[in-house]
């Protein structure tokens, strides 16, 4: 038993683990669709977890903090993507938003590139971002 009346075992696993988490650069991340928190060693803005990402090779992210004109934009976004690869996020966390350095939402960001930002694009700009045939 540690002084704290834990077993010592228990708590040297802890920090066996502890220690593999850190030398494997893994971290905890929050999941932008699902919100749920899970481990990664990937990094990047916007991390999808692996439930989430099945078989979708491309991420189309809309910026923005609510508001009609992010709405629509995210309505325009959703329809373009159907039956595509891509996958819509939502980004609404104004830290995460920043990072993107944009001056005006709603913002639409392509595979990690900002296409558009401060106005609802049209939806043939849309298509063409994201190479869908009409």
């Amino acid at each position: 038993m540690d002084d704290k009346g834990g077993c010592s075992c228990f708590n040297a696993a802890l920090v066996d683990h502890a220690l593999k988490k850190k030398k494997s650069n893994l971290h905890e991340a929050k999941c932008p669709v699902c919100f749920k928190i899970f481990t990664t060693n990937r990094e990047g803005r916007e991390i999808i977890c692996f439930d989430c990402g099945k078989g979708l090779k491309h991420k189309v992210g809309v910026l923005g903090i609510g508001g009609k004109q992010f709405n629509d934009t995210l309505n325009l976004v959703v329809r373009a993507v159907v039956g595509t690869e891509f996958r819509v996020i939502p980004i609404t966390d104004v830290e995460t938003i920043m990072t993107y350095e944009v001056a005006l939402t709603p913002a639409v960001v392509v595979d990690g590139r900002v296409m558009c930002e401060g106005s609802v694009p049209e939806y043939d700009d849309i298509c063409n971002w994201i190479g869908k045939r009409r």
